[in-house]
């Protein structure tokens, strides 16, 4: 007679090979992307803000502040799941291996789902129907620096507070990051104080590895004379910085798109929004010769600020 113990410990090791593939897969990214859970069906990406300088005191009034906001963008997190079965017989002829490769192959699914939405995010970067909190794409020349406050939870933009572009249309080169460097720290928040960024990331397509593996790779320490972009102080300018591919497939960056950031301000702007993070549940079934394993997540993918990263592209 066949019961339905052979099940029993399937769970373990399906489970422990999906939580490794899954964590393996998305570290490539985890440099310059958040991640955020969620207890609501929304949650929102808040972009910088403060109060601006303190006003100087005349010895007896105290000068009342008031916040100067920028935008939330609302995420608005959904529901993904694939199921795969392990029969039986399968099961006995190599139970450990099976139930290894099908957790390896749902954390791959469940990583790269979540992975191919972080690249599409960046794909759409330039794009009119994808847009933040501030009613612009990621990437434009006409961002508003502040709001005026919010309607309900559309913000407003403050005409007084002026716009800032975080593109430059440039190939990628040494010049380029530098200049995309400086047009950052040229950057105000919300509240009118300096932009304070450490712009030491580039994100580059898959077309411009190569000559970013010339850039940032073992020779970067160059001089002039066998390195022609470089030309501060006869050596790279940009040596120490790190680059991220972010394109695969059809999805990310493309051609001679590229961008710089910084890293631990995309960390905090740009977030995965968890409901649910990524796992494995494994079903009761009447059939007692298939054990069904479900991968799900329940997740969503944005940005909160433009400041923190410049896109780049001829």
């Amino acid at each position: 007679m066949i019961g339905t113990a052979w099940k029993t410990d399937n769970y373990k090791f399906v489970g422990k090979a999906f939580d490794y593939n899954y964590a393996n897969r998305m570290n490539k990214l985890a440099a310059v992307v958040g991640s955020r859970n969620a207890r609501s069906i929304d949650f929102e990406i808040a972009g910088t803000g403060g109060y601006g300088e303190l006003s100087r005191y005349d010895g007896t009034n105290l000068n009342n502040g008031e916040m100067r906001r920028g935008f939330k963008t609302i995420i608005t997190p959904q529901e993904y799941s694939k199921s795969i079965d392990i029969g039986y017989k399968q099961a006995k002829v190599d139970k450990m291996g099976e139930c290894r490769k099908v957790g390896k192959r749902l954390g791959d699914s469940a990583a790269m789902t979540v992975y191919l939405h972080i690249l599409r995010c960046f794909a759409r970067a330039f794009d009119p129907n994808y847009l933040g909190g501030d009613g612009k794409p990621w990437a434009a020349e006409d961002h508003p620096v502040a709001s005026l406050g919010s309607q309900g939870r559309l913000y407003v933009p403050d005409p007084e507070a002026g716009t800032f572009s975080n593109i430059l249309k440039k190939s990628f080169s040494v010049s380029a990051i530098t200049e995309a460097q400086t047009m950052a720290n040229r950057m105000v928040t919300p509240d009118g104080l300096p932009f304070l960024c450490e712009m030491d990331t580039v994100l580059i397509s898959p077309e411009l590895e190569e000559k970013a593996k010339k850039i940032f790779g073992p020779e970067a320490k160059l001089t002039p004379e066998k390195y022609p972009e470089s030309d501060i102080n006869g050596a790279n300018p940009v040596y120490g910085m790190k680059y991220i591919v972010v394109g695969g497939g059809n999805d990310g960056f493309t051609g001679d798109q590229w961008a710089v950031c910084d890293r631990n301000l995309m960390q905090e702007l740009f977030n995965i929004v968890y409901i649910t993070k990524p796992t494995v549940i494994q079903s009761e079934l009447d059939n007692p010769l298939i054990d069904k394993h479900t991968a799900y997540v329940d997740f969503g993918v944005g940005w909160g600020d433009a400041r923190q990263i410049i896109f780049g592209r001829a």
